[in-house]
């Protein structure tokens, strides 16, 4: 694993707006570099944990302890709905009963900036204009 760099000390005001774009250009090159070591642990970590989920479950153990941690099993019941023919047989039954609660409070931005820009208005919903920087490297 590769030892962790304390973050560089930030000026509160560079001295221009090509400064504060080079320090944000940098910034983010190091927020990749860490985020792509944490993806690297995240998939070790993945694969013992099936690993041993496997070897516990065929020892027909549930709960085992280390010197520095314990594991144990936890079950929850998640929905898996496969192929279009089931996603529209279960929307059809959040519409047949009204158990609108089934699904996730979000709006899907595309679907709704599509249907804007047909000219069509979704009720309780307001347009909001998110504005951000685009930051890219400068080829050399």
């Amino acid at each position: 694993m590769t030892e962790v760099a304390s973050p560089p000390k930030i000026s509160v005001r560079p001295a221009s707006v090509g400064a504060m774009i080079d320090q944000l250009w940098s910034l983010r090159e190091q927020k990749r570099k860490l985020e792509a070591d944490a993806n690297a642990v995240s998939e070790k970590m993945t694969d013992l944990e099936e690993t041993l989920l496997a070897r516990m479950d065929s020892e027909g153990v549930d709960k085992a302890t280390g010197k520095l941690a314990t594991v144990s099993f936890s079950h929850s019941v998640v929905a898996n709905i496969v192929g279009d023919d089931n996603w529209a047989k279960f929307h059809a039954y959040i519409k047949k009963t009204g158990y609108f609660h089934l699904l996730q409070k979000r709006v899907s931005e595309p679907a709704y900036r599509e249907l804007l820009d047909a000219g069509k208005k979704v009720p309780g919903a307001e347009p909001f204009v998110k504005k951000r920087l685009n930051l890219r490297t400068l080829s050399s």
